[in-house]
């Protein structure tokens, strides 16, 4: 059976209705230290690594670990996809696949990632570059936001790490990814 997520889904019910500025980096990603090791290498992974994610397109896939009601110890999946639009404009498109045991998103292509892609991607999830990071911040009817996801990508490996955070305040949930680039 075919269980993907879309983050987006599964946080609407945490944004809040309050206006949230939105940081160009993640800010106290570890919750005060509650991070597991792997937690804590992506973040240091992230943080060493400053350069924004290449604008071409592409697809990544890559081990996940949520800090929120999951354990933050077991491994999930995640595939993100960076894609241009007609007007050049450039978008992105993420899924989640939790409890697999194996990376269900390692042999999508271009292809596979365009199909799978929202309309809701297309029109809203626009990448941001900032000035050594990139972004994309989501947000809900009443204009708060719900998802953010920060990224930075190793220029030499292509290699992506990729922390979301979805909703704000006590009941937020960080994600803690590194995403290799598809073949």
């Amino acid at each position: 059976m075919k269980a993907l997520f879309i983050i987006l889904t599964a946080v609407c019910s945490l944004s809040s209705t309050t206006a949230h500025a939105i940081s160009e980096l993640p800010e106290d990603a570890c919750d005060s230290l509650k991070c597991t090791k792997v937690m804590k290498s992506i973040l240091s992974g992230f943080n060493n690594t400053p350069h924004t994610v290449s604008l071409e397109p592409a697809v990544y896939s890559g081990s996940c670990y949520h800090l929120g009601d999951l354990n933050p110890n077991h491994e999930h999946f995640a595939e993100l996809m960076i894609d241009q639009l007609e007007d050049d404009t450039t978008y992105f498109s993420t899924n989640f696949a939790y409890f697999y045991p194996e990376n269900p998103y390692a042999n999508w292509d271009l292809a596979k990632g365009r199909q799978e892609a929202t309309d809701y991607a297309r029109q809203n999830a626009r990448v941001k570059e900032g000035s050594n990071a990139s972004r994309v911040e989501m947000y809900n009817s009443e204009g708060a936001p719900v998802v953010v996801y920060y990224m930075r990508q190793n220029p030499e490996t292509k290699e992506i790490y990729y922390i979301t955070y979805g909703g704000f305040g006590p009941q937020s949930t960080k994600i803690f990814c590194t995403m290799n680039k598809n073949p």
